[in-house]
């Protein structure tokens, strides 16, 4: 290493370490910056998928029908599957009025346990039906018609013996029926789905293109979107990533300041050592790149701790809000030491301009 490296070196190192608090300021400052960006672009990243998991709770956002007392055609839920995005969840429903043995009427609804499991989880069941025979029963009808245990249904003069798996209570319609599976459905009652309840995961536009994809591919077919569920999916998203946009930019905002505000107190103080640097010979680009250099060091130092606290922000975020482990994915280091790197330089701006007017006799006279 030759002298002038091994001297420029040695003032770099000095800058940093000899210059009391304003370093640790400014490191802090950008660290903060750093942190907050990989926080919101890594929630930004995966906040869209998250919330369709958490919305898919809710259950479906589409729902699909046949004409009034008419069924599904049999290839119907293939075309529709065939339709939706990857991710989407397609099951159907059917629905008889049935008999209990004392003759009191009850809705019976054909369906497939898994899917309905995965799509209204919000529902609240004491047991989940997982062999032939199990039905599934709304908290009103199990009440009203005393059912529990092993029963009886009647449908068109055909019997069929159910056990009680467990009930189901979510304060609507569904408390008033028994549902059963569909391969248990069909051949009891000779009825097929007249009923397909959709969830769509993504945005408004996503599930909106979709609708339409769903509606040009089932002609004949009732294609209804849920629009309250639509529009509160799309009005969270919105909100949650406009607040968090506006947070970092606030954030960012403050942290220019503060290393501006740093970095010009910095060449305030150090006045007399620049200008002892440009009387023994020193060339101006050699001042501009000693203190450019130390601001990229701490905005190179700041990145590296930024992220990683950054990272553990949004994991801490995500398991309190989402309940799920959320990392950045690695590519976002390089966004944090550009982001960090940029904020240096633009608040380096002014005090390079301040070091290109200091004159070594004037300062060096005490003037």
């Amino acid at each position: 290493m030759s002298r002038d490296h091994s001297m420029f070196l040695h003032l770099l190192r000095r800058g940093l370490t000899a210059r009391g608090s304003r370093p640790l300021i400014a490191l802090i400052a950008l660290t903060v910056a750093a942190a907050i960006i990989t926080a919101t672009l890594t929630l930004y990243g995966g906040l869209e998928d998250k919330l369709n998991r958490e919305f898919r709770s809710y259950g479906a956002n589409v729902t699909v029908a046949a004409a009034a007392g008419q069924s599904l055609p049999e290839n119907e839920i293939a075309r529709a599957q065939n339709a939706l995005p990857s991710g989407s969840l397609v099951v159907p429903f059917a629905y008889v009025i049935a008999h209990s043995a004392n003759g009191d009427a009850v809705v019976v609804a054909g369906t497939d346990m898994q899917q309905v499991q995965q799509l209204n989880r919000w529902w609240l069941v004491t047991a989940w039906p997982s062999a032939e025979h199990e039905a599934l029963i709304g908290t009103n009808a199990a009440s009203r018609l005393k059912l529990g245990g092993n029963f009886t249904l009647n449908f068109g003069n055909k019997p069929l013996a159910l056990r009680e798996a467990g009930t189901l209570k979510t304060g609507a319609d569904e408390d008033d029926r028994v549902y059963i599976p569909l391969s248990m459905f069909e051949p009891w009652t000779g009825m097929r789905p007249s009923l397909l309840e959709v969830y769509i995961p993504g945005s408004a536009p996503v599930v909106n293109t979709a609708l339409h994809n769903l509606q040009t591919a089932l002609p004949g077919m009732q294609v209804k979107p849920v629009r309250q569920l639509l529009s509160a999916e799309g009005a969270v998203v919105k909100k949650m990533k406009s607040v968090m946009l506006a947070s970092t930019l606030l954030i960012t905002i403050m942290v220019a300041l503060c290393v501006f505000a740093t970095l010009t107190s910095s060449v305030l103080e150090r006045r007399r050592d620049f200008a002892v640097m440009k009387a023994i010979g020193s060339s101006q680009w050699t001042v501009n790149a000693l203190f450019a250099g130390e601001a990229l060091t701490l905005a190179l130092a700041a990145a590296l701790a930024g992220y990683l606290c950054g990272g553990a922000l949004a994991a801490w975020i995500a398991e309190a809000n989402f309940h799920t482990a959320l990392w950045p994915v690695l590519s976002l280091l390089p966004v944090a030491i550009a982001c960090s790197v940029a904020l240096a330089l633009i608040a380096s701006v002014l005090p390079l301009a301040q070091l290109q007017r200091i004159e070594p006799a004037g300062i060096l006279k005490g003037e």
